[in-house]
């Protein structure tokens, strides 16, 4: 009986360092998405990328945003904000919180434009922080299924969720993007 208990305490103690291993050990979760949009140049997707407000109408998990500051001219800008995300279980643990810059620029214009975006996203009331990242690049291309001339998106995130929750973060950014991406798409079927 002595050796059972002490076998079962063993258990129970790898077991609570193995969950807290993996509630403080981050890992890293990339993610890529892609977009073609048809019959459009790439500035003037740039232009409704650059502009966040357009980004928040997409977005529709940002229930509230601030701009903070905003530096540059068209040659390179970037911006400070604050957005506050619903996500899965908001009820329960609020929503995030994101602190971020985006910086936006042209590379190669006409035919190239880039945004970078960066955030420290508070979550779970506030007890975990995430590291998030997204760059897109912006380029003139040819559709290979239709040959229509138009524009390609081409957007990676990075997230640094801690290993408990790396699929759920997988799932949050992949629900997130789609939705994103076929509003963008939306929004240039209309014009």
């Amino acid at each position: 009986m002595a050796g059972f208990m002490r076998r079962h305490k063993l258990l129970v103690s790898v077991g609570c360092l193995l969950l807290l291993f993996l509630c403080v050990k981050k890992g890293k979760q990339v993610c890529h998405y892609e977009l073609f949009i048809p019959n459009q140049e790439p500035k003037v997707v740039w232009d409704v990328l650059a502009d966040f407000s357009n980004i928040a109408r997409m977005n529709t998990r940002i229930t509230q945003w601030q701009l903070v500051d905003e530096t540059g001219d068209m040659d390179r800008w970037s911006y400070r904000l604050i957005t506050y995300e619903g996500m899965v279980g908001e009820w329960l643990f609020g929503p995030n919180v994101n602190k971020g810059e985006v910086v936006v620029e042209p590379v190669a214009p006409p035919d190239h434009y880039y945004r970078q975006e960066v955030y420290v996203t508070s979550s779970f009331r506030g007890l975990m922080t995430i590291h998030n990242s997204g760059t897109m690049n912006i380029h003139r291309s040819t559709s290979q299924q239709q040959g229509v001339p138009g524009t390609l998106l081409l957007h990676r995130t990075t997230s640094d969720c801690p290993l408990i929750f790396h699929w759920l973060c997988i799932l949050e950014t992949n629900f997130n993007r789609q939705v994103f991406l076929e509003n963008l798409r939306k929004w240039f079927d209309k014009t």
